[in-house]
């Protein structure tokens, strides 16, 4: 059976939505229907019942929810045990990183935990913030770096995974200056709503500016444009098409050279920790002297 149905189902099981479970599984919604009956049409009885309203679990679907969870959690620890047995042999390391991170701090960070030959192989990838969460879910990534907010909540199960806080940025909100290097769309005492220039869904940069705006609220904002990169963000926001709230450390020289301008006080800023995951369960040697290097390292 293909595993990944069983993250489906668990996805559904969580949410007991079928848009939002099958947004979450970055997919459609009738591809992820058909996955479902796919799934229990292998295990021969429905798992969910559907009305037009909701979803619940059936009583086999209620049974089987946590063997499919211990399931895909055994063949998530098997993966990670497989994949440190190969980069004990190979001196490897797999990370993966946010795309926005990837760029402006990853690899200097890592220059300055350890030099490449400490290093050994290096396997990066980067991708969104949900799918990089989705590769270490799966074993497919042994470290994942990203923002996370100040609240110090985890982007992963903490039963599984543990992070450590490497360094510090600040979400500021960023745009265009005009012909006299003011802000093209000021947000102080702004009469009519601002052009935002916001985050997918896939982006946890999107998750973390709208539990800030939630819990402190902010200035007043029409969505213009929505992408998962902040780089592509940063362009559009260099061309005037709006605000964006963007990473210090990725527009520091557009800011520098003037091709960006703040549109308020450092009040409107939005702090955020720069983090690395770890699975709990034990990694390779190599791995561990890695995260050890990382814990002992002072942050920026």
């Amino acid at each position: 059976m293909d595993l990944y149905l069983l993250e489906d189902f668990l996805e559904l099981a969580r949410t007991l939505n079928f848009s939002r479970a099958a947004e979450a599984r970055n997919m459609t919604q009738p591809a992820f229907s058909r996955r479902i009956k796919n799934l229990e049409s292998a295990i021969e009885t429905p798992l969910v019942f559907r009305t037009s309203r909701s979803v619940v679990l059936t009583p086999a679907g209620q049974a089987f929810q946590p063997r499919a969870l211990a399931l895909v959690r055994q063949f998530s620890e098997a993966k990670t045990e497989a994949r440190a047995a190969a980069e004990t042999a190979g001196l490897g390391l797999s990370l993966a990183s946010t795309h926005a991170l990837s760029y402006s701090f990853v690899p200097r960070w890592l220059m300055r935990i350890s030099g490449p030959e400490q290093l050994g192989t290096l396997n990066m990838v980067s991708d969104t913030h949900r799918q990089c969460t989705r590769l270490m879910a799966r074993g497919d990534a042994s470290f994942f770096v990203c923002y996370n907010d100040i609240s110090g909540q985890s982007s992963l199960p903490e039963r599984q995974f543990k992070f450590h806080v490497i360094g510090h940025d600040r979400l500021a909100p960023l745009c265009a200056p005009d012909a006299l290097g003011q802000p093209l769309w000021p947000v102080d005492g702004a009469q009519t709503p601002v052009p935002l220039i916001g985050y997918g869904a896939a982006s946890g940069l999107s998750t973390i500016l709208q539990a800030h705006w939630d819990k402190a609220g902010g200035p007043e904002f029409e969505p213009r444009m929505s992408s998962v990169l902040a780089a592509t963000n940063l362009e559009m926001a260099k061309q005037g098409q709006g605000v964006a709230y963007l990473p210090l450390h990725l527009a520091r020289d557009e800011l520098a050279a003037g091709r960006l301008v703040r549109v308020g006080g450092v009040s409107f800023d939005v702090p955020v920790q720069i983090v690395i995951y770890r699975p709990r369960t034990r990694l390779s040697p190599h791995s561990e002297k890695f995260w050890q290097q990382v814990c002992e390292f002072k942050t920026e």
